[in-house]
């Protein structure tokens, strides 16, 4: 059994599964991975938002149990990333100033940065603030303080997400008998397992394709820049073929990922394979590339055009990196560098961190998809753990004690028929007492 107190949990609610992680911290900081669970789900969570609250209730809780089993742990609390289509950044901007000139405090940073969080946003919160620059005067400055001057402009990058969204997580967790201990952007959470800061500076995109949605965070600087969720993902291609070649979507899955590709060969020969539908149906190779491939196009051009919009594509020096579970796809880097024009060798598929982390024997190493959940857990630092309730014993019923009769207390008679009995005694005793004197005078 390993230590309780310095095991700590991590969930991450996807469209395609919920996955749940526990780890050990170890004394160099590095993370142990002890044990990885995951549920597949359908139409539970949609576009990284809860719909069912039940199921997902329930897969959070069966998660739960296996780690607790598996572990022979008590898992009270944990840490929850946070993702989903309404999550964007916004630019917002703070401006202070003086009747004099003075010297920038920490103090006076630190209450930009705060006016800044108060700013409200309809049926939206504030879930974390990326500060970018500072205008001072006619200059630009990361690092403000101890300038004088009579105005500065506070720049920052607002991430912000519908409020049911931490609301409904919530919920699930606590349904499932557990704690948060603090919701993680799972996009900022990703790029600082995934991407060196070498690359931030020189400038760099990272693309989460999910199964509902993709998410494109965008670094210059080593600051993020922008951050946006597209409404497409890899089941937008599982759809295509379902709906194409009219068949389950279970069973247009397993053709895409074992098939399918991102880039289709404009080779079209007569004796192209044929893979098997069903017993009486078949469709080509060619044709199912042709499919598959159209739809990635489709996605790689929405991520460019996100790109483009702030002018960033220029500025990419250290260009792309892939990661979610719908970057396995075959070819996916030769078709964004297709599509973007980028060098293919600047387009590179993220390593899968449970492989290139310590991991206990019995941890599968084959799980895909697992990056965000495991960059959560390795920020977090708090023990997730606590003892297990004892179970209840039913009360010992209380020793019987005999019971002895009380002595017998004389029973007392009314008041008025103890008036009533003196004066008839009082009447008896007067009538001998007559009988008596007659009788002597009769003598």
């Amino acid at each position: 059994m390993v230590a309780e107190k310095d095991i700590i949990v991590a969930f991450e609610l996807g469209s395609s599964a919920i996955r749940g992680v526990a780890g050990q911290r170890e004394s160099d900081g590095s993370i142990t991975i002890l044990a990885i669970e995951q549920e597949q789900i359908s139409g539970s969570v949609r576009r990284g938002t809860v719909y069912n609250i039940n199921k997902t209730t329930s897969a959070i809780t069966r998660i739960k149990e296996r780690l607790n089993e598996k572990l022979n742990i008590y898992i009270t609390r944990a840490y929850v990333g946070i993702a989903g289509q309404s999550l964007r950044t916004i630019p917002n901007k703070v401006v202070h100033t003086e009747t004099v000139s003075t010297t920038i405090s920490q103090e006076l940073i630190d209450s930009l940065l705060d006016e800044n969080r108060r700013f409200s946003y309809t049926d939206r919160e504030i879930l974390d603030v990326a500060p970018q620059e500072y205008r001072v005067g006619i200059d630009t400055t990361t690092e403000p303080i101890g300038i004088q001057t009579n105005r500065i402009e506070g720049c920052y990058l607002n991430i912000i997400a519908r409020r049911s969204l931490q609301e409904t997580l919530r919920v699930c967790l606590r349904d499932a008998g557990l704690e948060i201990v603090e919701l993680l952007i799972t996009p900022v959470e990703l790029a600082k397992a995934l991407v060196p800061d070498t690359e931030k500076r020189s400038g760099t995109a990272l693309v989460d394709l999910g199964a509902d949605t993709t998410t494109v965070s965008i670094f210059t600087k080593n600051i993020l820049r922008r951050l946006v969720t597209i409404p497409l993902g890899g089941r937008n291609v599982t759809a295509d073929l379902a709906s194409l070649k009219k068949m389950e979507m279970e069973e247009a899955e397993e053709i895409k990922l074992n098939h399918g590709t991102a880039m289709a060969t404009n080779e079209k020969t007569e004796n192209a394979r044929q893979i098997l539908i069903s017993n009486d149906r078949s469709i080509s190779e060619h044709e199912l590339q042709r499919i598959t491939a159209s739809r990635y196009e489709e996605i790689i051009a929405n991520i460019w055009n996100q790109i483009k919009e702030d002018k960033y594509e220029n500025e990419l020096l250290s260009g792309i990196t892939l990661t979610g579970g719908a970057a396995a796809a075959t070819g996916l880097s030769e078709a964004f560098a297709k599509g973007t024009g980028f060098d293919v060798n600047k387009i590179k598929v993220a390593k899968q961190l449970i492989a290139t982390t310590q991991t206990a024997p019995d941890v599968d190493k084959s799980i895909q998809g697992c990056n965000g959940v495991i960059a959560i857990l390795m920020s977090a630092t708090e023990g997730c753990t606590g003892a297990s309730p004892q179970p209840q014993t039913p009360e010992e019923p209380a020793e019987e004690i005999e019971e002895t009769s009380p002595d017998p207390v004389p029973e007392q008679e009314p008041v008025e028929k103890s008036k009533k009995k003196g004066w008839l005694s009082r009447w008896k005793k007067s009538i001998i007492s007559l009988v008596n004197e007659e009788g002597e005078d009769n003598e």
